[in-house]
This record gives C-alpha cells, structure tokens and sequence, in this order.
C-alpha cells in the first residue's frame, strides 16, 4: 500500500495518464476518420477494408476515453483525500471503477493459466469480502467467468439459485445483483465483478464489458517499473494483492499432506469454512504458526 508521501506522486502520474490516453484517443479517431471518408471511394474491393479499419479505430477510442476517464476519476479522487482528511483510507484505482460504473463495488481478478488465483484488486472491504468467499467456496460470477461464461448476471433470489453456497452469503453482504464479464488479451485471463445493493444490473452489461476491455488491454499492461519482489508497478497493480501467502501455504500442505496443488487448495478451502474464516487466515496459520491440515 502507497504512503502519503507517495501520493503527490501519484496524483500527478494519474494526470499524466489521463492526458496520454486522451491524445491517444484523438489519434485514433483521426485515423478512423480518415477511413470512413474514404469508406465509398473506389476502388469498390478496398471499401470493406476500409469500414473494418474504422470501425477497429473506434473501438480503439472508446478503449482510451474509458481509460482516460478512469485516470481522471482516480486523480480527482486522490487529490480530495490528499487535501482532506487523511485519517480516510486512502482511494484506490477499482473505487474510481465503480464510481464510473454507478456501483457500489468492483473487483478484479486475474488467473493463471491453470485457473490459480493470481490477484485481486477490490474497491472496498466489501468487494474483497465477495472476492473471499469466491475463494473459500470456490463458485461464483469470476469462477463463471473462468468456466467461459462472456456475461454472467444475477439479481435477487436468483443469487441463491445460481450459486446455492455463494448466493447467499453474498446476500448477507448486503449485496442484491451481481455483473460479471471476462478480462482478456495476449498475456491474462480474467474477471470485472461488480456489486449493488439494488437489483436489476442489466443496463450495467455493456458498460462494465467496455470497461473491462479497457482494464485488460491499457490499465493492467501500463506496468511502470518492478517493486523490490519484483511485482509489477502501476496504477492497478499497486492495490492489488497477489495472494502470495495462500500461494506459498498450498505448497506446503501439498509437501506436508503429499497431494497434488489443487487438492491442497481445497482443504485450505475446507478447513477455512469448517472454521469460518477467509482462506487467506488458514493460509496465515499455516505459515506462521505451522498449523497442520494432515
């Protein structure tokens, strides 16, 4: 987590950010342009050419005004803490996510090639907590999402029928409708969820899909350097956790009980909800208190 002497910093590459993604943005749009007043010249054979690279362009400018308007929301937002009371948590990039969105709260989760868990970045303490339980029972929107679901939805009591075991602990959270779409590029795989405590999340699809492909092809390659572990540095990645203590606690249940990683997972999973308690507690005791799950 970034310190308040960090925070100049950091509101001023934010600025930055919002100001490149905004030219980036007018290029594009200037090339499409180009191609859509060329789009009924002849030759006739090259006019589906042309529709396809403007209409390509566009989507590449609605990627950079996403991206610019997510900067600019988490500068201004920074900027108000930094001037304000501090005594605040400090704003992190995925509430500016949801703010955009009109949510109450977002989460990002990125998988490894296997499905493991790499990430998670969440707008608050109750994105994370829906995360948690995602992680302890092993259903819900991000597990959908991995299976390969492109838009998952759920509102009201169709939480408890979609997901028997998630549903209702994420009502518990106060939590009434549930958006989820997949993150993908070249280099990950992953989940936008986002949460409400009103129902009907419909309208939501489109805008949480555009964003969610704004976060996988800009925000989460738009690494500015490596932290002393080696993780990436950048606007996402600095509030993200990495998960690397229930990582480093799977290895060794496996080591301890002799079994293959996924079956070491699970009985992280079980054990934590025999206990009810969040996967990454057992994770803790495991490491640090040589806690034995064989």
């Amino acid at each position: 987590m970034r310190s308040y002497s960090d925070a100049h910093q950091e509101i001023a590459r934010e600025w930055q950010e919002f100001s490149a993604e905004r030219e980036r943005a007018a290029r594009a749009a200037a090339v499409a342009a180009k191609y859509e007043a060329q789009a009924t010249q002849q030759p006739q054979s090259m006019q589906p050419f042309r529709q396809r690279m403007a209409e390509l362009h566009r989507r590449i400018e609605a990627r950079h005004l996403a991206c610019a308007r997510l900067h600019r929301l988490h500068a201004l937002r920074l900027q108000r803490w930094y001037i304000g009371d501090r005594a605040t948590l400090r704003p992190v990039f995925m509430a500016a996510v949801a703010q955009h969105l009109g949510v109450d709260n977002a989460a990002v989760t990125l998988f490894g090639q296997t499905g493991e868990e790499l990430l998670v970045a969440a707008s608050d303490v109750t994105a994370r907590a829906a995360h948690d339980l995602e992680l302890l029972i092993g259903e819900g929107p991000a597990r959908d999402v991995l299976g390969g679901q492109e838009f998952v939805t759920a509102n009201g009591t169709d939480l408890a029928d979609r997901w028997p075991h998630y549903g209702p602990a994420l009502a518990e959270l106060g939590v009434r409708s549930v958006v989820a779409v997949p993150l993908l590029s070249s280099r990950l795989l992953g989940a936008l969820c986002v949460f409400t405590s009103r129902t009907g999340l419909l309208a939501e699809i489109t805008p949480a899909a555009e964003v969610a492909d704004a976060l996988a092809t800009m925000v989460l390659l738009a690494s500015y350097g490596t932290a002393d572990g080696g993780a990436p540095q950048g606007t996402l990645f600095d509030d993200a956790d990495y998960l690397a203590a229930v990582h480093q606690a799977v290895g060794m249940v496996a080591v301890q009980c002799s079994c293959q990683l996924d079956a070491a997972l699970a009985l992280l999973r079980a054990r934590a909800f025999a206990d009810g308690v969040a996967v990454s507690e057992i994770a803790r005791r495991v490491l640090e208190d040589g806690y034995q799950l064989c």
